[in-house]
């Protein structure tokens, strides 16, 4: 649910050359790694209730089609494609001093069917002590277990995170952050407190809806997370609050559609809660991730959840997931309005220690208002890198 600001090639290039450059002339050490994926799919079945989203000015096929990123307006329909989910990132860092460093990050991709090179990071790093690391800059908004290495699909065992919980117009923040790294008592500790904001022009899951420019801003963005490892076991908690306001390009003019100007003003509260749970325990594997979205009246909450289980055998590791969304009604806190679940099935091969393939297939329901629903049915196949 975002949109990055996009970049120009020959700035980019210009950039490069003057970073490595400098680099040469003061001998500042440079590294650089990368990742990319080659993701194919179609929807092979679906049905039932036609309610008009994805917007079907962009995608016809509705309801035989599935949303695989919300945040991108990454959408399959009913012919194999390579374009929803295939993508290539290249990372690089230098390092002025021990303490001292820039990290910047490009990602190529397609977003609501355009193709985009965007950045996703762009940030100064500074160790003020062995636990504790400054940063400011442009990061990965970290709501949730994986959304700092969401687009990295070697790092996960699905195809993609499940979309029910992964699924909202902002990914990215411009602002700052401290960070904490320790072990205590035989538990490994890392928390992060960060302030910032975005304001996304154009944004990809805005045009899921309509396909007129839609802006969307998170302003007065503060939040925290913690993360506990010990041996087999891995534990997330985050909270984020900001304020929210979306505007619409239309035909009669610039309007803002959320939140209601005349209740709301100019901008609403919003807060993002979530709790993971992960065992790697031998050949076991159990992923869960819970997520809780409170908005104002006029924007409704939201209930997620994923929970997933799979078991190593050599290479091959199948894996189970089931996850939900539940919307809930603007007027009446306690009912839910729509229920979107999916049950997705997963084999992955571990081709060596930097490539992996994937086959998933996918059953999603959307449950509507009084039981009225459409579903779809996907696969998808993937080859996944790092280097």
């Amino acid at each position: 649910m975002r949109k990055l600001h996009a970049v120009k090639l020959p700035k980019i290039g210009s950039a490069i050359a003057l970073l490595f450059a400098a680099g040469s002339a003061s001998a500042i050490d440079y590294s650089y790694s990368g990742f990319a994926n080659v993701t194919a799919g179609r929807v092979f079945s679906g049905g039932g209730l036609n309610i008009g989203y994805p917007n079907p000015d962009t995608w016809s096929k509705c309801p035989s089609c599935y949303v695989a990123d919300f945040s991108h307006g990454s959408v399959y329909e009913t012919s194999w494609t390579l374009k929803p989910e295939s993508r290539a990132g290249l990372q690089g860092t230098v390092n002025f001093t021990s303490d001292f460093s820039f990290t910047g990050q490009l990602m190529a991709r397609h977003a609501a069917e355009k193709a985009k090179l965007d950045i996703e990071w762009a940030f100064l790093s500074y160790n003020l002590s062995p636990k504790f690391t400054l940063q400011a800059g442009r990061k990965r908004l970290p709501l949730f277990y994986y959304s700092d290495f969401q687009d990295v699909s070697f790092a996960y065992n699905w195809v993609r995170v499940p979309p029910d919980v992964y699924g909202w117009a902002v990914v990215n923040y411009n602002g700052a952050n401290i960070t904490y790294r320790d072990d205590i008592a035989g538990w490994a500790v890392k928390s992060n407190a960060y302030a910032g904001q975005e304001h996304s022009k154009d944004n990809p899951i805005g045009k899921l809806e309509r396909p007129e420019r839609q802006d969307i801003s998170w302003d007065n963005m503060m939040g925290i997370d913690l993360e506990l490892n010990r041996d087999w076991f891995t534990a997330r908690f985050s909270y984020n609050k900001s304020k929210q306001r979306s505007v619409a390009w239309l035909p009669e003019g610039k309007v803002q559609t959320s939140p209601d100007p005349a209740v709301y003003g100019e901008s609403s509260p919003q807060t993002f809660s979530s709790a993971a749970f992960n065992i790697d325990l031998d050949n076991w594997v159990g992923r869960s991730e819970f997520s809780r979205v409170t908005r104002t009246p006029a924007r409704g909450s939201y209930r997620g959840y994923m929970i997933g289980g799979g078991y190593r055998i050599g290479n091959f590791l199948p894996m189970l997931t089931i996850s939900q969304l539940k919307a809930f009604s603007s007027g009446d806190a306690s009912k839910h309005v729509e229920t979107d679940s999916n049950i997705g099935v997963t084999l992955r091969y571990q081709l060596n220690d930097s490539s992996s393939l994937k086959l998933q297939v996918d059953r999603s329901r959307w449950d509507f208002l009084d039981g009225t629903d459409s579903y779809r049915k996907l696969v998808t196949v993937s080859y996944d890198m790092i280097f």
